[in-house]
């Protein structure tokens, strides 16, 4: 963790001063107990910010963020803290946006939306309820995690693929510039306002565009991982799908983890419900023969197949309320895929069922397989997937900390990957370890068990996170499918882009935000052993703070994306 200066402190503590007198004594505090709740996150990283602040409107961010640029002095937003990946994590200012910020609007009769980046997927969803939409991202967290943070890391989710994601379905945003400079991208006029109050990122952002159309390779690279979900580095897609400097500063925003500005309110167009679904779970031998059936599945018109390993269902045979068929099964290497299927109609789900439960059967090998559309016996399947993370990350022994990675690849190369994956845990004595996730996307989590309080640990988990970054490039992935990079993989963004376009990210960050104040660490980082640093450490005992109670229950919660 950073020693802090007495001159830090000190520009600090004028900071602090100053945002009082013109936001109010009620949105910033220097508390101790204040500071330290938002010490950490979801993530294994833990940073004590000095200051935090809690703006009520796109206004006032300007001008708190005008205030940090004149100090030197470097802030990030923080939503819910769900992050798996440490965005929303500094040793600086934190500015909260999840008290403050919690307007909903429905447009068109719920075709689209209006929110704040402090509202919960789950909020924006029962609103729409009645209007058989809903958002299109689709993240495990819904309860938990806000608005901000899916537009942050463009999140995804088990259901919505890369068609649906935030980058698709946002519509619009009011965004604060790191200059302080407020925009609302559905104003006719923003475009021509960016162009006047911003002259240099506008230019900017076109030069960019042409450096990047002018080198045939970097467009490869970026059609190639982008066909993918892919939360990796910034969203260069944009300056492939977009012309305009408005519009492709818009959807750059979208995935950048608030180093590049702040949205302050979103429009989404929403997705619709589709009112009748049936669920089951698939038994395979082993993961390499459930992957290989997920091509099938997808033709057979799945909308969801969500993998779980032998690990993952021998954890799921412990839940009393786990279905039969996984209670009466005597797992060995065998694989599970959780499918479903959607239709208008009660008759059109029936008549999708006569036929594809049989093939679905054959392709299980004979596994006992049926489809219910009972809510009750659905939630329990959903239940058991979607309460993975927490069942294994509670079990974990004293003094470790549950990481969870989130990797995708072509859906091709799924069964080798998953593989390899479970050989570099045997090879590195990782023990219980599990491999699930969103298989028909190729994009799979795995949770390791690791201690961060001796060198030896330290040394694994460095020479393991090596290897599984060589495994997943090698089989054409990203590092990151949905959870956003954050500090846990901001080393890695050349490996994957290569020199180019990792230059050209940084070319962006700079144009955007100079000073590089904005969410320093995060998404980018020149230091190959950045990941390794600042670290939570955790008691042997059982006993925890109570002083970060709000914080350790965002880490307990299902995050998102997985």
């Amino acid at each position: 963790m950073t020693a802090h200066t007495s001159e830090d402190i000190d520009v600090h503590g004028r900071l602090a001063h100053e945002l009082s007198s013109t936001l109010g004594e009620d949105a910033v505090t220097r508390r101790w107990l204040d500071r330290l709740k938002y010490a950490h996150d979801a993530s294994h990283y833990l940073l004590v910010p000095q200051t935090v602040v809690t703006p009520r409107s796109a206004e006032q961010v300007s001008e708190l963020l005008r205030a940090c640029d004149r100090a030197g002095v470097p802030l990030t937003f923080r939503s819910a803290g769900t992050s798996l990946s440490g965005q929303g994590l500094t040793d600086s200012v934190l500015v909260d946006t999840r008290h403050r910020f919690q307007g909903i609007e429905v447009l068109d009769g719920g075709a689209r939306v209006r929110v704040q980046p402090g509202v919960t997927v789950r909020a924006v969803n029962t609103v729409l309820a009645p209007y058989g939409r809903k958002l299109g991202p689709d993240p495990a967290s819904e309860s938990v995690c806000t608005v901000g943070g899916v537009v942050a890391n463009n999140s995804s989710g088990m259901h919505c693929g890369t068609q649906s994601n935030t980058y698709r379905t946002l519509e619009s945003m009011v965004l604060v510039l790191p200059s302080g400079t407020v925009l609302d991208s559905a104003d006719p006029q923003a475009g021509s306002r960016l162009a006047e109050s911003e002259p240099k990122l506008h230019e900017g952002l076109l030069r960019l565009r042409r450096r990047i159309l002018d080198s045939p390779e970097s467009v490869a690279t970026i059609q190639r991982l982008f066909a993918m979900k892919n939360t990796m580095g910034y969203g260069l897609n944009a300056f492939l799908d977009y012309e305009n400097p408005l519009d492709i500063l818009v959807h750059l925003m979208i995935g950048s983890e608030g180093t590049l500005g702040f949205v302050a309110e979103a429009v989404f167009r929403t997705v619709e419900v589709v009112p009748h679904v049936a669920t089951g779970l698939l038994v395979f031998p082993n993961v390499e023969s459930a992957t290989s059936a997920v091509p099938e599945l997808i033709d057979a018109g799945t909308v969801t197949a969500e993998l779980m390993d032998a690990a993952s269902l021998g954890v799921s045979s412990r839940d009393p309320g786990c279905p039969a068929v996984i209670r009466d099964l005597e797992v060995d290497r065998h694989a599970a895929l959780l499918v479903e299927f959607e239709a208008a109609s009660a008759d059109e789900l029936a008549a999708s069922r006569r036929t594809v439960e049989p093939a679905l059967q054959a392709l299980g090998r004979g596994t006992p397989f049926s489809l219910t559309t009972d809510a009750a016996e659905r939630a329990t399947l959903w239940r058991i997937r979607k309460g993975l993370f927490s069942a294994v990350a509670s079990a974990r022994p004293t003094g470790t900390n549950a990481l969870l990675e989130d990797v995708v690849v072509p859906v091709a190369r799924l069964g080798e990957t998953c593989g390899a994956l479970s050989e570099l845990f045997d090879r590195h004595h990782y023990e219980e370890s599990v491999i699930f996730g969103h298989a028909r996307d190729g994009n799979v989590h795995f949770l390791l068990k690791e201690r961060f309080d001796d060198q030896e640990h330290m040394t694994r988990y460095q020479a393991f996170t090596d290897d599984m970054v060589d495994l997943v490039l090698g089989n054409g992935g990203s590092l990151k499918a949905e959870h956003g990079t954050g500090r846990i993989m901001a080393s890695f963004v050349r490996r994957q882009y290569g020199d180019v376009l990792y230059d050209v990210m940084w070319d962006l960050k700079r144009l955007v935000d100079p000073h590089l104040l904005l969410n320093p660490g995060s998404v980018l980082s020149d230091d190959p052993l950045s990941y390794l640093k600042d670290l939570k450490t955790l008691p042997k005992s059982r006993r925890r703070w109570t002083a970060v109670s709000s914080a350790a229950t965002a880490s307990r919660c299902v995050p998102a994306g997985v």
